[in-house]
């Protein structure tokens, strides 16, 4: 049985995965590391908005750069921001 924090841990790493265009990165690697870049971090937090309705602001990569850490973050303001 999946998990609240995996299905968000799900979500964030299919975006990245939409994003970057490809898979070879794990859970803990920094988003520069996997390739990806301040434009890429927008395109992947506008994947989340659209899925799941809230509002992210865009230094959310800086603070949480990582698929596990980022997914923690988004999971904490989904669940206390109202939808948009």
């Amino acid at each position: 049985m999946t998990t609240p924090e995996q299905a968000m841990e799900d979500q964030v790493r299919a975006a990245w995965v939409e994003v970057l265009g490809h898979d070879d990165f794990d859970d803990d690697t920094p988003f520069l590391e996997a390739g990806g870049h301040s434009l890429k971090a927008t395109q992947v937090l506008v994947r989340l908005r659209r899925r799941l309705g809230v509002r992210l602001p865009n230094r959310l990569f800086f603070d949480h750069p990582t698929v596990r850490e980022l997914a923690v973050a988004v999971a904490r303001i989904a669940a206390t921001s109202p939808r948009v």
